[in-house]
């Protein structure tokens, strides 16, 4: 099965399948055809309101509905660590891969 690794901080890391403090909070999550990072979350159990706005793919800033492929590495962030990040770039969206 297709799958994204996501990588989780903050209090996200609760939903990684592995929980211990000094550990990465990485969960392998299975995809389908346009998948984007909202149904990966959804998926993945977390709570929307939880989800903060810095969102990347592949190390790229990216949009919630930005479409995933098999191999994606995606980290989130909560909303109590928003970065400053996204008033300096513009977040790539929808099926954008560029």
């Amino acid at each position: 099965m297709a799958t994204v690794e996501v990588h989780l901080y903050g209090r996200l890391r609760r939903f990684a399948p592995a929980r211990e403090p000094t550990g990465e909070s990485v969960a392998s999550v299975p995809v389908q055809a346009e998948d984007t990072i909202v149904a990966v979350t959804e998926r993945m159990g977390i709570p929307a309101e939880e989800l903060g706005t810095n969102l990347f793919v592949n190390g790229r800033y990216v949009h919630p509905s930005h479409r995933v492929r098999p191999g994606d590495r995606i980290g989130l962030f909560p909303n109590d660590m928003n970065l400053l990040y996204r008033w300096y770039f513009a977040p790539l969206g929808g099926d954008d891969h560029g």
